[in-house]
């Protein structure tokens, strides 16, 4: 049982949690994250459920998606550089964005306007011809190529910042689930609920709400008319294998299309729409590109924040939403890979980052969806350098 004061509790021990720990841990002390999952690497998480791009940023309009727009940007430069030091899984394999149709090749002009926009190196339009040059298989009447675009394996990177949190004195409470929190008084504390049952109270100076899709209802916690809505929306991934027949071949590029927005329950929701993202395998004790391919994510609206029960799309529908740039693709090649549920806002697009509206200690991280991993460790410095570097 915890019973002294603590500086500073981060709720959740996904990426963006073990980011924020990580960045925290260089200049505060006592930094305690809490997690419900029994291990940091282990959990039913999104971070562990999440596709392997290291985004490169050009979907995301600054006027509408400002932080997406600047901090996918950062973190992709800043994951490249993190694994180049670590020797982690990490290829800079590109992305194609593949338009099918007139409409869509405007529609690049526009994504290739915003990649100089966003300071998005080295993209640009190519013909139809360059890019069966990069991928003979797909088909489309253009594309961008998009260099900065890569691929990682993830639970290697949430590994490693986790041990480099823990070595600088971060203490991660796992198989703790905070289940309430109360700032009157003049103090704060958080409810925790162990494995076993029991409860305890932890005062701290501080909170870091980073709990994905429970943020929200954290949130609500302490402001029970906190703004914003949960969007219940699960990302489901199948996967073939890319040697099984001729016209499945790829090389190994991250191909994409046009992206789109879709009609939800909970309003309007942008996508970037069912991908095809390269897989590592591990050979002779190394991770290599193997020869799985995800198709996905094909978005299913879900009943709760841990529904894994409703059941995934059909593979019919899989291939009904890559046939038009990757016409190879039957039904028959596909299997389940993994959903994750998304931790979306119900009519916000942007990550949602601010102070608590009535505890200036207390800072949320909601909404962090895509391209929350990619973006995470700018996520990090952003908060540090906002809320605990300057004046409140």
């Amino acid at each position: 049982m915890l019973s002294e004061k603590i500086n500073i509790a981060i709720i959740g021990g996904g990426i963006v949690g073990c980011w924020m720990a990580l960045e925290l841990s260089r200049s505060e002390k006592d930094v305690f994250l809490f997690e419900k999952n029994p291990g940091i690497t282990t959990g039913e998480n999104q971070s562990s459920r999440n596709s392997g791009v290291n985004h490169a940023g050009i979907n995301y309009d600054p006027d509408t998606r400002p932080l997406k727009a600047r901090l996918c940007v950062e973190g992709n430069r800043m994951w490249e550089d993190f694994c180049a030091q670590y020797s982690l899984p990490f290829i800079k394999v590109g992305k194609l964005m593949v338009a099918l149709r007139e409409e869509e090749d405007r529609e690049l002009d526009l994504y290739e306007r915003r990649a100089f926009q966003n300071n998005v190196p080295d993209v640009r339009k190519i013909t139809a011809e360059e890019a069966r040059e990069i991928e003979p298989n797909v088909k489309g009447k253009s594309a961008l190529l998009i260099p900065s675009s890569g691929v990682f394996e993830p639970t290697s990177l949430l590994r490693q910042v986790y041990f480099l949190a823990s070595n600088q004195g971060v203490q991660f409470m796992t198989g703790t689930e905070v289940v309430g929190i109360d700032a009157q008084h003049g103090k704060l504390s958080i409810k925790i609920r162990y494995q076993d049952g029991s409860m305890d109270w932890v005062e701290t100076q501080k909170i870091i709400n980073a709990g994905g899709v429970k943020a929200v209802s954290l949130a609500r916690m302490v402001d029970v008319d906190f703004p914003l809505k949960t969007a219940l929306i699960r990302g489901d991934s199948m996967k073939f294998n890319r040697k099984a027949r001729s016209d499945l071949y790829l090389k190994g590029t991250n191909v994409y299309p046009t992206p789109r927005t879709v009609k939800t329950p909970f309003g309007f929701q942008s996508t970037v729409g069912v991908h095809l993202t390269p897989m590592f395998d591990i050979i002779d004790g190394k991770f290599v590109i193997g020869d799985t391919v995800m198709v996905g994510p094909r978005l299913t609206v879900v009943n709760s924040d841990d529904d894994f029960q409703t059941p995934m799309p059909e593979p019919e529908s899989f291939v009904h939403d890559t046939g038009c740039f990757f016409p190879g693709l039957k039904a028959v090649d596909l299997t389940p890979n993994f959903g994750g549920i998304q931790a979306r806002l119900d009519g916000y697009p942007d990550f949602y980052i601010a102070r608590d509206r009535l505890y200036d200690d207390i800072v949320h991280l909601a909404g962090i969806d895509s391209p929350g991993f990619t973006a995470a460790p700018a996520i990090a410095r952003h908060v540090v350098n906002r809320f605990f570097e300057s004046p409140a």
